[in-house]
């Protein structure tokens, strides 16, 4: 389903903003969450070049646990994803130079967002291109216990 806002998200209010440019195609950045007991919710779009959104449902209790979605976020089609607590995301740069907006509705980093190492086997995520560029912080993250 997708939804067209043009007056805001109720119940989301932008507290911080990040632009990130992911220079070259087959850059992967996540899996980032947060837990639902110290909940944040993050806004997604690519203001530049095109690019696949990965939600990962990392709620334990939920009859979708460890189910994966995949969205195609560009400049073109102006999608974007809305993920709450409990979601995992990732994020595949599939053209050279894309940029992702990024919004959260807190402020400041206070070492409660948690992450997943992409190659988790319970999850299985299918990329169609190779990982070309990922940081050390993203390919040493822990794997599901």
């Amino acid at each position: 389903m997708t939804y067209v806002y043009e007056d805001g998200i109720e119940g989301f209010e932008a507290k911080e903003s990040r632009l990130y440019t992911m220079s070259r195609k087959g850059t992967f950045f996540g899996i980032h969450y947060r837990e639902e007991a110290d909940p944040l919710t993050k806004f997604i779009s690519v203001v530049k070049g095109r690019g696949l959104d990965y939600v990962i449902d990392l709620r334990k209790d939920s009859a979708t646990y460890l189910k994966w979605e995949e969205i195609e976020l560009s400049e073109e089609n102006a999608l974007a994803v809305l993920v709450p607590a409990g979601i995992g995301h990732g994020f595949l740069a599939m053209e050279d130079n894309t940029m992702q907006f990024f919004a959260i509705d807190k402020s400041g980093t206070d070492g409660h967002s948690k992450q997943l190492n992409y190659t988790e086997k319970k999850i299985s995520l299918k990329l169609p291109i190779p990982v070309t560029d990922i940081s050390d912080y993203d390919l040493n993250a822990p794997f599901l216990d």
